[in-house]
């Protein structure tokens, strides 16, 4: 059972338009019983309210088996109002999340210009979702016409049954010269201390994916990406991704996404993933353990982009951006994209969420 605690309401505070963030829900896979509180820390299997499977609303998953929404039309342009919850229809994305054009910048590591290379890191030392695995065919896909290369050669490919944790990863990549080559980090459902290795050398990983991020580089992080270095085990990733995991609802569960107050389909990620307000779609939508906006580090860089409402818990956020302020010596900013979305492979087979997570991908390597 996954360890819960009773959440508070939450006031988002919004960042500056300029800024980018926005925060991630999830849902669990589960029985037919509710989610129970037993104390925050990492996701571990658990009986939960669930909707049935597929989406009612928003793009349809590319797996034929899954039940597919009936689409709409694609928001345009407006700020949706701070109140309410907009209506269960969303609309499909259409087209790829594809920036044109580089960023000038020359800070932080990787190409301006070019293929965007990606980093796969997904070792779960805590909780091992499947989809951490399987999810990289179809990201795969998405390399050619997206123009991202996704380096998979220090992540697990292994498929293993839901649940089942990492014993030791090679992390060798993470040195200042090792991540040099990268755009982004991606870590795609991590869990626990995921860089502590048997080779006992997690204090100069850490330093040097700190290093990587601060200098200008690209940061993105799925679901359980904010279940990694709970609560006081590295401070500083926290306040970077902006809050730790805290409690989900089951999966799954029906969950309505709409945009953030202040926030339009004019927004760049936004924009270039088609993303639908409202959009209803099942995943295990998950709660945190503070308003990530509040972040010591550069709270004004954060900005919620997407918050969620389903059944079991009240409205919060659920996509989030996370501009950190510029470091000395570095020409651009170092930026992070972090969703809740993506418990299970079928999320990643969702057109709409898949568009998401690469238009994250661009705007984090300024691409966007």
């Amino acid at each position: 059972m996954p360890r819960k605690r009773v959440i508070g309401t939450w006031i988002l505070s919004l960042a500056a338009a300029s800024s980018l963030g926005a925060m991630a829900c999830d849902t669990k896979k589960s029985a037919n019983t509710g989610p129970t509180m037993t104390g925050g820390g990492s996701e571990t299997p658990s009986g939960g309210a669930g909707g049935a499977p597929g989406t009612t609303g928003g793009s349809p998953s590319v797996d034929p088996s899954d039940a597919g929404g009936t689409g709409g039309a694609g928001v345009t342009g407006g700020a949706n109002a701070t109140g309410g919850i907009g209506g269960i229809g969303g609309a499909s994305a259409t087209g790829g999340a594809r920036a044109t054009g580089g960023s000038t910048s020359t800070g932080g590591a990787g190409p301006a210009t070019g293929p965007i290379n990606v980093l796969i890191w997904n070792n779960a030392v805590v909780y091992g979702h499947q989809s951490r695995t399987t999810a990289i065919p179809l990201l795969k896909e998405r390399e050619a016409p997206d123009d991202i290369v996704f380096d998979t050669k220090y992540a697990h490919t292994a498929t293993l049954p839901e649940g089942t944790k990492d014993t030791d990863a090679d992390a060798s990549v993470f040195t200042d010269a090792g991540l040099s080559k990268y755009d982004v980090v991606f870590f795609l459902n991590t869990t626990g201390d995921s860089l502590k290795t048997k080779d006992n050398n997690e204090a100069a990983y850490r330093a040097a994916l700190q290093k990587f991020i601060t200098a200008g580089g690209g940061f993105v992080g799925v679901h359980s990406a904010t279940d990694t270095y709970q609560g006081t085990s590295w401070p500083w990733y926290v306040d970077m991704i902006g809050a730790n995991f805290k409690d989900h609802s089951g999966y799954p569960t029906s969950g309505t996404v709409r945009f953030a107050g202040g926030v339009t389909a004019a927004h760049p990620i936004l924009m270039a993933a088609h993303t639908a307000s409202p959009w209803t779609r099942n995943d295990e939508w998950y709660i945190f353990t503070r308003d990530p906006t509040t972040t010591p580090l550069n709270p004004v860089g954060f900005q919620v982009l997407l918050l969620c409402k389903d059944a079991p818990f009240g409205e919060r956020a659920t996509t989030w951006t996370h501009e950190l302020a510029l470091d000395a010596g570095a020409s651009r900013a170092g930026r992070v994209f972090y969703t809740s979305m993506g418990h299970d492979v079928s999320a990643f087979k969702e057109k709409a969420v898949m568009d998401l997570i690469v238009a994250g991908i661009e705007w984090a390597a300024h691409r966007l």
